[in-house]
This record gives C-alpha cells, sequence and structure tokens, in this order.
C-alpha cells in the first residue's frame, strides 16, 4: 500500500473516531444545554465540533476511495473503524469490552493484514 494511501487510512479513522469519541462524550450535556436554551454553550460547540470533524472524515473517505478500489479501501476503513472506536470508547468513555470483542477485533485486525497483502496471481 502506497505511504499516502497509510496517511490517508490513518487520517480518517483518526478523524472518524475522535468524533465519535467526542459527540458521545459531550451529547448528553448538549441536550440540556439546548433544552435549557444555551445553544453557545461549550457542550453543544463541542458535539458541533464532534460533527464538523465528522464531516472531513467524510471528505477524506471521498480521497480514499478515489484513489482505492472499493473492495479494498471499504473493508479497511471500516475495520479500523471499529477496532479503534472500540479501544477509544474502553480508554476513554471507560466502556467495557469483553472477550468476545477483544476477539472480534483481533479477527479483524487479521482480515485488514490479509487485505492488504500483495495479491497473488
Amino acid at each position: 500500500m502506497r505511504v499516502l494511501n497509510v496517511f490517508l487510512f490513518a487520517i480518517y479513522t483518526t478523524a472518524s473516531v475522535a468524533a465519535l469519541v467526542i459527540v458521545k462524550w459531550w451529547l448528553p450535556a448538549a441536550k440540556e444545554a439546548i433544552h435549557a436554551r444555551a445553544f453557545f454553550s461549550a457542550p453543544v460547540f463541542m458535539v458541533s465540533a464532534g460533527a464538523t470533524l465528522y464531516l472531513m472524515s467524510f471528505l477524506t473517505w471521498w480521497i480514499i476511495v478515489s484513489r482505492t478500489d472499493l473492495s479494498f479501501s471499504y473493508p479497511i476503513a471500516v475495520g479500523l473503524t471499529l477496532v479503534f472506536s472500540s479501544l477509544m470508547a474502553k480508554l476513554v468513555l471507560h466502556e467495557s469490552i469483553g472477550l468476545t470483542r477483544m476477539l472480534g477485533i483481533v479477527v479483524i485486525l487479521l482480515g485488514i493484514w490479509l487485505i492488504t497483502r500483495p495479491q497473488v496471481s
């Protein structure tokens, strides 16, 4: 895989996962702030920032799709997002990840490794 593609997948995954964690973390407080008509509060700003970051990840996704085969890029993008969103949910949001999910993460990483290997003719 080309260095630029690795870089684009890293940007996509980082932006997407960070956006999901930010929105998940701040959304309850943002709902309360909006209910109290505090539209310019920190929680509302943070949810908006998370949404903007998610949009940036989507724009990066467009670049990835324009450069690679969908059958290559989609499993990698979804797999990396699943793996890192699960790990960040554990580390930042203190969600539990059981043995079954950990095994699933290992299987996903194995799948990504298989997909990124050079094709045998």
